[in-house]
């Protein structure tokens, strides 16, 4: 069987990158087109990023294929939708609203940016978590008059949340949930990983916005107690993903939700301390049988870049921990631990780690891809 053409937006940055890895050997994608902005446009993929050389802006650790480091990089503002079946997008948010939408007027486009998430009609899709919500796609290309549709990821923090929640809300129900992160700082993009590797501070009038909001800090040895608009979009993005679709539109889920997020100096992986009050009573042992054997479509499915088994429950009171187990199946699960009883009514805390720039990135972004092109919404 033939493979689908796609093409990458974004594709010299640290999430396009990983996209390149990901889609160079996949089963079912081919990776046909790359695009950047003008900097990187006309010049080979290798060229555009220095591949090889002292001052290379290779991130990942895999290696690119000769055949895609031979590739002419497109420029962004001349993107030709009819020649791929799917784009896959990395680009910044400010720029994605204006391309994104462009390319969905006649093709599909699946993204790591947050232009589209919080719009009425936007598809906010979680692997496993809410296939059910697809409908609003329709909804999105009748009120748009789109032939294609944007599927935004969720914000990076946001997953790991939700995974370990899922499961809990649609077997016990859930009153309050609050949740600490300590989140890596791959999730800041590429610069800050340079300037926290080089132990200096971020500089640069090229950062993304997050990333200004904190550059006068220092990484190393340090935690920083605020990332931009960060709480607001994991309390918004964990009420519509845990919400129900009905008559055209996701209604939010009912419970209450508190969240404090922090960088903290860590290379991989979003940990998160997480309190809920459960609606129904249960054990420590009914929590830990029902994230075991949870399983969403994709995993069902069998989809390619789908783990057997959605969570992990580890046993020790001190694990999950990012530099030991953020790499766990690939980097694709939610690893729960340290389960325990709190003096709340119905009340539990635990631990969950997720890897943010896998599952939380440009592999879970194909794993969307994936179950939607499953489901017959990719032509």
């Amino acid at each position: 069987m033939a493979k689908i053409p796609v093409a990458v937006l974004g594709a010299t940055g640290e999430v396009g990158q990983k996209f390149v890895i990901n889609l160079q050997r996949h089963p079912w994608f081919e990776l046909t087109a790359l695009y950047a902005s003008e900097r990187s446009a006309d010049k080979t993929y290798a060229d555009a990023l220095n591949y090889g050389k002292e001052n290379s802006r290779w991130f990942c650790k895999g290696m690119p294929s000769e055949k895609i480091l031979g590739m002419t990089v497109r420029n962004l503002s001349n993107v030709h939708p009819e020649e791929n079946s799917l784009f896959f997008s990395a680009l910044p948010s400010e720029t994605a609203l204006e391309v994104e939408g462009k390319i969905a007027g006649e093709k599909p486009v699946v993204s790591t940016a947050s232009a589209y998430r919080y719009f009425d009609d936007s598809f906010v899709y979680l692997p496993g978590v809410n296939e059910l919500h697809a409908g609003i796609i329709d909804v999105q290309q009748k009120g748009r008059g789109w032939k294609g549709f944007v599927v935004p990821q969720p914000n990076c923090t946001t997953i790991g949340l939700v995974m370990s929640l899922k499961p809990v809300h649609d077997e016990f129900g859930l009153e309050h949930v609050t949740m600490a992160s300590m989140q890596s700082v791959s999730g800041a993009g590429y610069g800050a990983v340079r300037s926290w590797a080089e132990q200096r501070k971020v500089q640069g009038s090229d950062l993304p916005a997050e990333l200004e909001e904190f550059s006068q800090g220092v990484f190393e040895g340090n935690v920083i107690p605020y990332i931009h608009m960060e709480e607001e979009k994991v309390r918004k993005e964990t009420m519509k993903l845990l919400g129900e679709f009905s008559a055209g539109k996701i209604r939010p889920a009912g419970f209450k939700i508190a969240c404090k997020c922090n960088r903290v100096p860590v290379l991989d992986g979003h940990t998160e301390s997480v309190f809920i009050e459960t609606t129904k009573g249960c054990s420590i042992d009914a929590l830990k049988e029902v994230w075991k054997s949870y399983r969403g479509e994709p995993h069902k499915l069998a989809l390619p870049t789908a783990p057997k088994q959605p969570i992990i429950v580890m046993g020790e009171i001190d694990r999950p921990q990012p530099r030991f187990d953020a790499a766990m199946e690939g980097g694709m699960v939610a690893i729960i631990g340290g389960v325990e009883a709190n003096a709340f009514d119905n009340g539990f805390q635990y631990t969950v780690l997720s890897h943010n720039t896998e599952l939380g990135a440009a592999k879970g972004a194909v794993l969307a891809a994936e179950y939607l092109n499953k489901i017959g919404l990719i032509k």
